[in-house]
Order: structure tokens, then C-alpha cells, then sequence
């Protein structure tokens, strides 16, 4: 009996082994063991979520011996986790992140590779335009590949707008005009939700590209401008005049930028500056109620900039399979690929032969973008994480007490501060060596 026993445990164990050899096999028909790539990404969204896993399924359908893994962090989980994420975490193969000042810093400290092979084998440099290139660029080399991004500007009630018989303002003295109409009316004029951060430092990105264009913009981010600059103060003497008269929505600072949707489908409120990505969050239904206007013009003598936040791909230095990691990467800059990702997601697709085919509110976004002069991203996109996280909370409170001198002061303080840390952490580090 203990014979039969032994002999059926074994025959037990041999089918087991033999159905998990099966498996393994059949999991990658092409070569017998499929290839793993994995890939960092941060999903906000259920529609994010899908979206990234229709890109994966598609990417190993037409590469039957690979298996894509996702690592899913929330959006502020992930900013925290990256830095990680992609200099000592050897799992990732392929990270999600931003172009720009955000991706230059882990550029200049060797832990992103360079990606040029891919751009010239795949001839990509005709895909993109210029503006979209040089935030992936850094000594001539390309490191990302840019997959999505996303226009900011007014999202408006159609009703209300109708109802008072306004037109989209393209300058500002029309905006100021609309707004004071629109509070007459009895409807707060502009939501913002100021908990979140963001929206405050948008409306000074906007006011700085329209009064003093996209170089000074672009210095000033970076540090090399004091904010005592009468140019500076330009910027805020004009965003004072809506915070004064009453035109954004009270108790702002206890609101996130996300619950000001039901606000504008619901005909609450007049208007709300935000992203088009914006779209995925809105019932299908509601879209129609919505108009869009680009941030209006205050100089007609300074050139048209928007901002246009891009979301890229990247390869970390410590990365396993570095050639898989190349392929997904020339998938995802494919124009049908990022025709079908962005039409998901709601947002723009940077490669320019991609279809635009979404939202007409995207399209009228992408319009905005065509026809720019130059676009640039959000403050804490442009300029170093440092710098922007001592910045962004004063320009928050200046849109709860809005006192201009103060807040000149406030900010020349924190990019000295900012600075003077970089500095001697260079100095430090320097002296290590």
C-alpha cells in the first residue's frame, strides 16, 4: 500500500510539473519563455488605468513573446515614489514622467539614458514639433519620448454665457467686462480650487506669458530673475484686479480644482481654467453645455504662448532590458498609437500625424496649441522641484490675501533660498569629490 501511495505521489507531482512547463511555454509561443517589460506609471483615473492596459495588450500582441507589467501609483504617490523609483529601484524598465526642467534634473545626474538611436531609427524627429523636442533634449541627445499633453484654458457654461449674451473674450479688458456680468447675474465668475495647489500657479504662469512672453517666463522659472522685478509685479498688480472685485468663487482655498466640475455642468458658475484632460472626468452627456476659450490676450504686442504640460517615457540608466525597453518606446511614439491612448484619455497627441479626433473641446485645444508662438509647462514643471515647492504656496496665498508688495518679498526670499541650497549642495558635493 505504501508503494502505491509513493508511486501516485510521484505521478501527482510529474503532472504538475508537466502542466506547469505547458504553461510557461504557452505564455510565449514565439520562443518558449515570454520576455518581461516593466513599466512605472501614474493613474488618477479608472479611464488612465484602461487606457495604459489596452497600450500593453496591444504592444504584446504584436510582440507575442513579451509580457508588459505596470506598476500603478496614484498621481502625488508617484511624484514621491520617482526619484526612487528611477535611480535605485532596478525593476523598471520604462518610467512615466514629465518633459522639461522635472526630467533635466534626473538627466544631469546620469540616471536617465539617453533614447537618440530611437529617434533617428524611427525618424521621429519629423513627428514633433520643435517646441514638443527641446523639453526632451538635453547636450543634443534625446532622453524620452513624448506620448501625451494637454492645453490649459477656460471652460465655460454655455448657458450662462448665453443667458447674458457674451461672446468668448479674446482680450482682457473683455474678460474683466464678461466676468462683472456674470457676477451681476448672481453666479460666481471663475471657479478655482486653490487646495490643490496648482490652479493659483497656472493663472501666474498664464499672466506672465501674456504681459511678459515666454523667455522671460523661462528665466524667471529658472531662477536667474529676481521677483522684485517691476515685470514681476506687473503680473500680480494685473491678477489683482479679479481677486479684488470679487470674481473668483469664495472659500476657493477649501476647494480641489476636480470639484469644480459639477459646479460648471450644472450652470454654477461662469467658468474654471483647467487642462482638457478635464474631458475624461465629464459625462459624455454634459460635454455639449461647455464651451472653451484660450486665456485671453493683455499685450497685443507680446506673441501668443499657452501652456502645455507633456507627459513622456523614459528609460532609467539601471533599466534590465534595455532593448525591449527601446521597442515600447518607438510603439508609443507610433501616430496610431497615440491617436487611440489620447482619444481614451482626453487629452492632445504631441506627435502631430496622430488624429485629433476626440472632444471637440480637445480639438479646439489642439487649435489653441497649432497656432501658438511657443508653449511652456507648469511652474513646477519649469522650474526646479525645489524652487517650485517653496514658490507655489505663496502664490496661493496671494489669492487669499492679496497684498503685492508682500508677496514680492515672499518670493524673492524663497528663490533665494532655493538657490543658495542648490549652491551649496553643488559646493558640497564638489568638495567630496
Amino acid at each position: 500500500m505504501g508503494d502505491v501511495n509513493w508511486v501516485s505521489s510521484y505521478v501527482s507531482k510529474a503532472a504538475s510539473y508537466l502542466l506547469t512547463i505547458l504553461f510557461i511555454y504557452s505564455a510565449s509561443p514565439g520562443t518558449g519563455i515570454a520576455e518581461e517589460l516593466n513599466v512605472g506609471v501614474s493613474i488618477s483615473t479608472s479611464a488612465q488605468r484602461e487606457t495604459f492596459y489596452i497600450l500593453a495588450r496591444e504592444f504584446e500582441k504584436q510582440n507575442l513573446d513579451v509580457t508588459v507589467r505596470y506598476t500603478t501609483l496614484s498621481s502625488e504617490e508617484y511624484k514621491r515614489s520617482f526619484p526612487t523609483m528611477v535611480s535605485s529601484d532596478s525593476r523598471f524598465d520604462v518610467l512615466y514622467w514629465h518633459s522639461g526642467q522635472r526630467l533635466f534634473e534626473y538627466v544631469d545626474d546620469g540616471l536617465v539614458l539617453s533614447v537618440d538611436d530611437v529617434w533617428q531609427q524611427q525618424g521621429l524627429g519629423a513627428a514633433f514639433e520643435q517646441s514638443v523636442k527641446k523639453t526632451l533634449i538635453r547636450d543634443n541627445q534625446f532622453y524620452g519620448v513624448p506620448i501625451s499633453y494637454y492645453q490649459i484654458g477656460f471652460y465655460y457654461s454655455k448657458s450662462i454665457f448665453n443667458q447674458l449674451s457674451l461672446s468668448e473674450p479674446s482680450s482682457w479688458q473683455d474678460f474683466m467686462a464678461a466676468c462683472e456680468l456674470i457676477k451681476q447675474a448672481g453666479y460666481p465668475p471663475i471657479f478655482i480650487g486653490t487646495k490643490s495647489n496648482w490652479p493659483a500657479a497656472a493663472w501666474f504662469d498664464y499672466l506672465n506669458l501674456r504681459i511678459n512672453g515666454l523667455d522671460f517666463h523661462q528665466q524667471l522659472t529658472s531662477g536667474h530673475i529676481p521677483f522684485t522685478d517691476e515685470r514681476v509685479i506687473s503680473v500680480l498688480n494685473a491678477w489683482l484686479e479679479p481677486i479684488e472685485k470679487g470674481y473668483f468663487i469664495s472659500d476657493h482655498d477649501e476647494l480641489t480644482w476636480r470639484e469644480g466640475l459639477p459646479f460648471l455642468f450644472r450652470d454654477l458658475v461662469g467658468m474654471s481654467m483647467i487642462g482638457n484632460y478635464v474631458i475624461q472626468d465629464i459625462q459624455e452627456t454634459a460635454v455639449p453645455r461647455l464651451g472653451y476659450f484660450p486665456f485671453p490676450q493683455l499685450d497685443e504686442r507680446v506673441a501668443t504662448y499657452e501652456e502645455a504640460p507633456i507627459d513622456v517615457l523614459i528609460i532609467p540608466n539601471k533599466a534590465n532590458n534595455i532593448s525591449l525597453a527601446k521597442q515600447f518606446l518607438a510603439f508609443a511614439a507610433r501616430h496610431d498609437v497615440q491617436s487611440t491612448l489620447n482619444k481614451s484619455l482626453g487629452v492632445l497627441s504631441p506627435n502631430k500625424f496622430a488624429r485629433q479626433d476626440s472632444s471637440p473641446l480637445t480639438k479646439e485645444a489642439y487649435y489653441a496649441l497649432s497656432n501658438a508662438a511657443g508653449v511652456s509647462q507648469f511652474f513646477d514643471r519649469d522650474a526646479s522641484e525645489l524652487f517650485a515647492k517653496k514658490i507655489m504656496p505663496i502664490l496661493d496665498t496671494f489669492m487669499v490675501k492679496p497684498n503685492v508688495e508682500f508677496t514680492v518679498l515672499e518670493l524673492e526670499k524663497a528663490r533665494q533660498a532655493a538657490y543658495l541650497t542648490q549652491q551649496h549642495d553643488v559646493v558640497e558635493e564638489n568638495t567630496v569629490k
